[in-house]
């Protein structure tokens, strides 16, 4: 089994933040948050390797320290296409059989909790949002299973592809996949869940933790 993992240009990150963080706060958020994932996905034993899908420069220096490949999706490519370009070069050039797709701002997940999803995993997994609205995580036994949706309200989509195929798919809610990081909102929430994250310690470091409980003024 191999993690994908998209990361969109880290200049354009997480712009629902806009209000609260500056241009240089996004960015340094964004790359704390997949150096979390990453971290986990390292950690985690049950799987093969990671493949970090991204155009963005600082992804080659960031997949380095956690023996990641690396794959550009095409230049016009959505969410969706990046990932489905990512899971088929993963099938023919990587070997892979089972695919663990993770987006790179869940920073409350763990390696044990990783390799616990896997060894539980038959067919198709969801890890649904704490609204159960969007997927931040899904794995698929094969890696083409299902069509990827990846639309920010993928999670009912991808539970209709799943019985559509014949498969029964397993849903973890409450997992440490279901805070994915889009408002002001979701960070006091990661403050308040975790503080031994990368992305807590970015926050507490920079001040921006400080303003946030503060009342979200600006930073």
């Amino acid at each position: 089994m191999w993690a994908i993992v998209p990361i969109k240009r880290f200049d354009q990150a997480k712009k629902r933040l806009a209000d609260v963080l500056t241009a240089a706060h996004r960015k340094n958020l964004m790359l704390a948050m997949a150096r979390d994932v990453l971290t986990a996905l390292h950690q985690a034993s049950q799987l093969v390797g990671i493949l970090l899908v991204s155009r963005a420069a600082e992804a080659g220096s960031l997949a380095a320290p956690f023996a990641a490949r690396r794959f550009a999706e095409s230049p016009a490519a959505n969410l969706p296409k990046a990932l489905t370009e990512a899971r088929d070069h993963a099938v023919a050039e990587l070997g892979a059989k089972a695919l663990f797709i993770v987006p790179a701002d869940v920073p409350l997940i763990s390696g044990a909790e990783i390799d616990r999803l896997i060894l539980a995993h038959k067919t198709v997994t969801l890890l649904p949002d704490h609204a159960q609205v969007g997927t931040n995580g899904l794995i698929c036994t094969p890696p083409d299973a299902i069509p990827l949706v990846f639309d920010g309200k993928s999670f009912k989509a991808h539970a209709a592809h799943a019985g559509n195929a014949g498969f029964v798919p397993r849903i973890v809610l409450d997992s440490g996949f279901a805070l994915d990081i889009d408002t002001p909102d979701d960070l006091v929430r990661l403050l308040r869940q975790s503080q031994r994250t990368q992305t807590a310690t970015y926050l507490r470091q920079s001040g921006v933790a400080q303003r946030l409980f503060a009342g979200h003024s600006p930073v």
